[in-house]
């Protein structure tokens, strides 16, 4: 065998090692991740709705003749009868 067949067969060895390298890769990496890109005019964003309930009420007291509760924050005037 003369150096020029060796040459070829090297060579043509080298590349079906490359083929069957890169197949392997090829084949190793069956991973099923997918990357999906979605626009941003597609992504819709939700809706609040507020609702605004207003309620009043009115309180009536009728005197009963008793001493007022005193005031928390100052001074109260007299105004009852009894005491210590």
């Amino acid at each position: 065998m003369d150096a020029r067949s060796r040459w070829i067969i090297g060579i043509l060895v080298a590349l079906v090692i490359g083929l069957v390298v890169g197949l392997i890769i090829v084949v190793g990496d069956n991973s099923k991740d997918s990357t999906t890109t979605v626009p941003i005019e597609s992504i819709s964003t939700p809706t609040r709705s507020t609702t605004t309930t207003q309620s009043t009420s009115s309180t009536t007291t009728t005197p009963n003749g008793g001493t007022p509760a005193p005031n928390p924050g100052g001074t109260t005037t007299p105004g009852g009868t009894g005491g210590l």
